[in-house]
């Protein structure tokens, strides 16, 4: 089973690691570019804040991608679902 993430270059996944490393690399940057917004426009906060939360919305739907993916792999989770 491939499992796609929602991305710019449509990647399949095969696990969970390199959804980790995205997630991480996100997460190294947004917040310090989320800061200088806000230092820039205060009243911005109600914008930035739908921002962020809808950023962690997909870094979950990331994560449970990858999950899926790696769970999916090998002939033991093809065979557990055919007996189902």
């Amino acid at each position: 089973m491939e499992v796609r993430m929602e991305s710019k270059e449509k990647a399949a996944l095969n696990g969970i690691d390199p959804v980790l490393n995205e997630i991480h690399k996100r997460l190294q940057s947004h917040p310090r570019e989320w800061l200088q917004t806000l230092k820039d426009n205060p009243s911005s906060f109600g914008d930035l804040e739908q921002t962020v939360q809808h950023a962690f919305q997909q870094m979950a739907d990331q994560l449970v991608a990858g999950l899926l993916a790696q769970a999916t792999q090998g002939a033991d989770f093809a065979q557990s679902a055919k007996k189902k």
